[in-house]
């Protein structure tokens, strides 16, 4: 039986079509055998109360605490609609998910502290559980050596170390402004032995074929 950590982009739930897309293709790996945890982000939903927070003067920590309660929401609506299979209540820290790990049934999570983000959540959730498999399905199909929307001269990667992507990623550490993957979730990524494996969250199939063949990841990351 193989385990995965499965991380979901925020901007999927801002996706009314495509959020059904993968509640049905999370319950056909679930009775297909595979084993995950899924870690939520939060989307345009965080954003929007994170930028009226901020607005109003309320500090960062504060601001990420928002961006966590939107994270936990989208946690808690694709944990509903797979009520069948899924652990409920929504963990809240590693204690909590760990325990709910030990029902058998699929757990789901957001974020847990502030100035951490949900990649980082999902890599410490990998170390916990023992899992050396994260398959990110982001918002961009691959990691690039800069971003290519503002870089036309960007460099998609197909397979990199954990230690040259540090070279290249440059972290940011204001709320809701996290980078795909951050340095402390690459830090732990690399002590726990955990690969990454980049998809698009637009498509679905290339997380099934992940999944069920090995094949498709946009780029892959080594421990």
């Amino acid at each position: 039986m193989e385990i995965f950590t499965l991380k979901l982009s925020g901007h999927l739930f801002d996706n009314g079509d495509l959020l059904p897309t993968y509640v049905d293709l999370i319950r056909e790996l679930w009775v297909g055998g595979y084993r995950m945890v899924v870690v939520t982000g939060g989307g345009s939903l965080a954003r929007r109360y994170i930028e009226l927070g901020r607005d109003l003067g309320i500090n960062e920590s504060l601001l990420d605490m928002l961006g966590i309660s939107a994270s936990r929401l989208n946690a808690q609506l694709l944990a509903s609609a797979l009520s069948d299979i899924a652990y409920l209540p929504i963990p809240k820290d590693l204690n909590e998910t760990f325990s709910a790990w030990t029902t058998g049934r699929l757990v789901i999570v957001g974020g847990f502290q502030p100035g951490q983000s949900t990649a980082t959540v999902a890599m410490l959730v990998s170390e916990l559980l023992g899992v050396r498999k994260l398959i990110d399905c982001a918002n961009v199909d691959a990691v690039y050596t800069s971003d290519p929307r503002k870089d036309p001269n960007a460099k998609r990667l197909e397979k990199v170390s954990i230690d040259e992507l540090m070279g290249i990623l440059k972290s940011r550490t204001v709320a809701g402004t996290y980078d795909l993957l951050d340095p402390w979730a690459l830090s732990i990524a690399q002590r726990g032995k955990i690969a990454i494996y980049v998809v698009s969250c637009n498509k679905p199939e290339a997380l099934k074929n992940v999944v069920t063949k090995g094949v498709g990841a946009g780029t892959v990351i080594t421990p």
